[in-house]
């Protein structure tokens, strides 16, 4: 391990970054032969793959070095961005400092707010399996079924998707999937993992969109976490997002609690389209400034 990547596992305490690392999570990075890490006497810049993407995470030691360095380490790592295989590049906030002033710079970089996301808990999973609705059934997924999946996880999400690249992550990590049927039809799916922090983990599950509001969905989730709890599992995890507010209430039915949250930041890979944004807005402040005389 090289004096950077030791550098990394350090818990640094920033004053202001785009969110917590804990020495657990940082560790994770690490592992990852792919990590840049980028560091100077007040700041670091860390590319680490994670869920399909590459995520971006920052820290400097006040909001003058951020607006000082952050501009030079994004350059330097966009050398390193995989434009091949992910379908953008993400970045959450939470907890930030002086988020009003930090803003700005990461939108100089091409960053644009995404969607909040919330990170729920269940303390104590259940120990006897769902009932279910009339017709309704869950078995074990097999590879056929991945089209589907998908087809129905990109139709849930709609304009909040997270992309390809994450759902052929979740699907190559998950240690279960698990496939909701009506009638012998698919309607839904689950994927279930373990986390960082050692909890079991519901990496992603979905209903389609024309059965939902008919509870399908937190029977879905009950089979879900039923099932980490068959495999010694005592309390799990899941992120959704509020604005699809069937997967919240039915995580808040099954008496999943809050325990983190955050918006999520993304930017595109594609350069061509950054460059004509950027002239738009250059014209258009133009135009402002003169008021369209010629």
């Amino acid at each position: 391990m090289t004096i950077e990547r030791r550098a990394i596992g350090q818990n640094i305490d920033f004053t202001v970054r785009n969110e917590p690392l804990n020495s657990r999570k940082r560790a994770s990075l690490l592992e990852q032969d792919d990590t840049l890490h980028l560091s100077s006497p007040t700041g670091e810049l860390i590319l680490a793959y994670e869920n399909g993407q590459q995520s971006l995470y920052w820290g400097f030691d006040s909001v003058d070095s951020m607006r000082k360095e952050f501009a030079a380490m994004w350059e330097e790592a966009l050398l390193s961005v995989d434009r091949d295989d992910i379908d953008y590049i993400s970045m959450n906030l939470s907890q930030v400092t002086a988020r009003d002033m930090v803003i700005p710079v990461l939108e100089t970089a091409s960053f644009k707010q995404f969607a909040e996301w919330i990170e729920m808990l269940h303390p104590d999973l259940p120990e006897s399996p769902p009932g279910f609705s009339s017709g309704v059934e869950m078995r074990r997924a097999g590879e056929d079924d991945l089209d589907i999946f998908e087809n129905i996880w990109s139709d849930a999400l709609g304009e909040l998707t997270d992309g390809p690249a994450t759902f052929d992550d979740f699907a190559s990590r998950a240690d279960w999937a698990g496939a909701l049927t009506l009638d012998n039809e698919v309607i839904g799916f689950a994927f279930n993992g373990t986390s960082i922090s050692g909890d079991g983990e519901v990496l992603t599950a979905a209903i389609m969109p024309s059965h939902w509001g008919n509870r399908y969905g937190r029977e879905l989730l009950e089979a879900a976490l039923y099932q980490l709890r068959t495999v010694d599992h005592g309390r799990a995890v899941i992120r959704v997002r509020p604005d699809v507010r069937q997967a919240l209430k039915a995580c808040s039915e099954l008496g999943m609690r809050h325990s983190a949250g955050g918006i999520e930041w993304r930017r595109s890979i594609d350069e061509e389209e950054i460059n004509l944004e950027l002239e738009a807005k250059r014209k258009a402040g133009v135009k402002a400034r003169f008021g369209g005389w010629r």
